[in-house]
Formats: structure tokens, C-alpha cells, sequence
């Protein structure tokens, strides 16, 4: 286990590869733009990858594609069987992205546990010549081994424990988590699982709890996910009815914003869900019915 301090600063002199100066790439632009699908503004970003596993994004820079300015920092706790730290740069697509080159960094020069603030030459596919202009990457790295933390292997040794550092979400006294074996339970689930002082295990009904999570949110409605549909209803067990189960998920959550309570939604950008393909997207996700109904 190691802790690695990772600041992905700049690219230099980076020529894009999928962009084209000829009439017929411009028309080809055109049309792709007209129907939803068109790349438009190039949209460059990086990645930090321990060999293959993904550990770290930085946002999209839109305003300076050819010497994108990140500066991001990112502190990554990593166990992974590896060579190299590589820094990739892309060009996001609508669907997927165009890899423009590599930079790598040996991890053996990072285990000394030193500072380490240079430009990185990036590489072909290939890993065999410099990309076009001689691009490079200003990465800032430093290494601590996991036993240099002092919190390390030694649990929670009182109730001051502040949590896991570098998170999102601190931690905080009375949070809760609900595991579910499906969206809903039958009456007839079987089997029966035994628990303690001759207890069995009664699941959780999933469709059920948001319901009443929702209904009874007296400040705050955050939802995050894949997809939220609107037009669907939360409590389906004709055995197990609720007041106002019938309701849809969309007027449910507008009536508790009228109420007041702040309804906030965080959901998956489907790329697909557009016109000239199928406007729920090829997965059904309905994002754009979902935007446009709380307009």
C-alpha cells in the first residue's frame, strides 16, 4: 500500500488528431453537428493510470485545446502491480474519446519517496516514437509508503477518528447503509435466514424505502445514479399499498419541492439520446425526457 501524490499541470504544443483542415472533413462536421453527433469544440482531457487501472481524471479543457492548462491535484492510495505511472491525453467524443499520446514515468524513480516535478515526452500508441510537435506532459509526483501514515493498520482507536482523509463526504455520526437482494421483495421470499436470539432476517424492500425516504424528506431530496425516470411509481405491491403510493416519481419529487424540501439529481449523460438514434438512448435512460420535464 502507497500513497501517491499526483498534480497533473499542462500539455504543450499538442496537435489534435482527429481534426481536419480539407472541405470534406468540414462538411462531414457539418452534418454530424446538425444530427446530435458531431464533435464540435474539441474537448481535451487527461488520465493517470497505474498500467491499465484507472486511478484519476482531470475535468475537460475546452478554451485552450492545443496547451491545455489542468493543475489539478489528486491523492491516490494505490496496491497495484505496476511499472509505470502513465498520463494520457484525450479528445472526447461523443461517444468514446481519441487518444492523442502517452507520457510514462517509471515508478522505481518515484520509490526513493522524493519530489518529483518534470516534463514528460509523450508517446505514440505504440510506445515507440514522441507524438507530432514533441509534445509533453508537467507532472509533479511523489511517493509515502503506506507506513508513514500514522493511522495506518490501527483501526479506529476512539471516537475522534476523523475518517478517511481526501474524501468527498467526512465522516459523520448516524449514517446508514441498506443493502437490497432485489428492487423488491415478494411476502413468499425464501429462504429463511436465521439471525441471533432466534431472529430471521426480514429484507428490505427497495422501491418501498425510497418511497418513504422521499415522502418523509423534511430539507434535502439528493439523487445520484444511472438513470431516474420520471414517469414510473415507486410502490407496485397491490398487498402492500401506501398513501399516495400511486404517484409518480416525477410529481413526487415536485410537490416535495414545493414544498420547500431541496431536490437535487445527478444523472448519467446518455450520448445516444438524440433524434436520429432513439431519443431514451439505446439503453433507455429517458436523461433528456428526465431534463426536460423538471425545465
Amino acid at each position: 500500500m502507497a500513497l501517491l501524490m499526483s498534480e497533473i499541470y499542462e500539455v504543450d504544443k499538442l496537435r489534435l488528431l482527429n481534426t481536419g483542415s480539407n472541405i470534406f472533413s468540414k462538411i462531414v462536421s457539418n452534418i454530424e453537428e446538425k444530427v446530435g453527433l458531431g464533435k464540435g469544440t474539441a474537448k481535451i482531457y487527461a488520465t493517470i493510470d497505474l498500467e491499465k487501472c484507472r486511478v484519476g481524471r482531470t475535468k475537460m479543457i475546452e478554451t485552450e485545446p492545443e496547451n491545455p492548462r489542468w493543475y489539478e491535484s489528486f491523492h491516490i492510495y494505490c496496491a497495484h502491480p505496476a511499472t509505470n505511472v502513465i498520463f494520457t491525453v484525450k479528445d472526447d467524443n461523443p461517444i468514446g474519446a481519441t487518444l492523442n499520446g502517452r507520457a510514462y514515468v517509471p515508478i522505481e524513480e518515484l520509490l526513493d519517496g522524493e519530489e518529483t516535478d518534470r516534463w514528460v515526452e509523450i508517446l505514440d500508441e505504440d510506445k515507440k516514437n514522441p507524438i507530432s510537435a514533441g509534445s509533453k506532459f508537467h507532472v509533479k509526483l511523489q511517493y509515502f509508503d503506506v507506513s508513514q501514515d500514522r493511522n495506518w493498520n490501527h483501526g479506529i482507536k476512539s471516537g475522534k477518528y476523523p475518517g478517511v482523509p481526501y474524501t468527498f463526504f467526512a465522516q459523520r455520526q448516524g449514517c446508514r447503509v441498506s443493502l437490497y437482494q432485489h428492487a423488491h421483495v415478494p411476502d413468499n421470499f425464501i429462504p429463511k435466514i436465521p439471525l441471533a436470539g432466534g431472529k430471521f432476517y426480514e429484507p428490505h424492500r427497495c422501491w418501498k424505502d425510497i418511497f418513504d425516504a422521499i415522502t418523509n424528506a423534511k430539507h434535502f431530496i439528493y439523487i445520484t445514479g444511472w438513470s431516474v425516470y420520471t414517469q414510473i411509481s415507486l410502490v407496485r405491491d397491490t398487498r402492500r399499498p401506501k398513501p399516495g403510493g400511486d404517484v409518480m416519481l416525477g410529481d413526487l419529487l415536485k410537490n416535495k419541492a414545493s414544498e420547500g424540501v431541496r431536490v437535487l439529481m445527478l444523472i448519467w449523460d446518455d450520448r445516444t439520446s438524440v433524434d436520429v438514434l432513439k431519443k431514451d438512448g439505446l439503453m433507455a435512460t429517458h436523461d433528456e425526457d428526465t431534463e426536460n420535464y423538471f425545465k
